[in-house]
């Protein structure tokens, strides 16, 4: 019989979708099918073929919606506030293919990072948005810094930046790319973890994401 590796357990199973979870699915397929994304950057890990990687990808709360679908089918882990909101935007990933570990820099954020460490450790992938879940927004909080430490894990930046979209009136501006708008993906360089106190590692990783 196969055992799951450690922190395989903490995985969450399907979350069953509500009608504002389902409604957010039904758009982001239609609109996701028409955007035309556009890749630059560091090539030195592709996000499309990283079995194996044990990185962690990070990106702004504001750009969920381009990036869970059109790294969708990807297998990435994605650390997701337990909240009401975060568990519908959970269930949208998994119909995405991505997978749930719960928990927040408020909620069961000390079992999720020991979680995510042992999957980093067994070269699986993470996904973290560092200003999430409340903000504040494009700050980014220590979690994904302590865990790249706890986990010797590289830091990879994403960004998503369409040409046209709406913003919404939410605390992040949440970016909702326009139909058949070109979506500017930059893959950042990697931030290593040796070496660097939690502060520095942040202001790395703060770095990146603004570039």
């Amino acid at each position: 019989m196969h055992n799951p590796h450690p922190g395989q357990t903490s995985i969450i199973g399907k979350i069953p979708l509500d009608p504002a979870s389902a409604l957010i699915l039904l758009i982001g397929t239609i609109l996701g099918k028409t955007w035309r994304p556009v890749f630059t950057g560091v090539k030195q890990t592709d996000p499309f073929d990283d079995k194996g990687a044990g990185v962690i990808y990070c990106f702004w709360h504001s750009h969920i919606l381009p990036l869970t679908y059109i790294f969708r089918d990807t297998g990435k882990i994605a650390i997701v506030s337990i909240s009401h909101d975060g568990r519908r935007a959970a269930a949208v990933a998994q119909r995405w293919k991505h997978r749930i570990v719960g928990g927040s820099s408020s909620r069961g954020g000390a079992s999720a990072m020991r979680a995510c460490a042992e999957l980093l450790k067994c070269k699986e992938n993470i996904v973290m948005t560092p200003d999430g879940p409340r903000g504040p927004r494009e700050i980014v909080k220590p979690g994904v810094a302590q865990l790249a430490l706890l986990a010797d894990a590289p830091v990879i930046a994403v960004t998503a930046r369409p040409i046209h979209a709406w913003r919404l009136r939410s605390w992040d501006k949440f970016m909702i790319p326009k139909p058949f708008s070109k979506i500017n993906i930059r893959l950042g360089e990697p931030v290593i973890p040796h070496g660097c106190d939690i502060e520095i590692l942040r202001k790395k990783i703060q770095d990146q994401l603004l570039s």
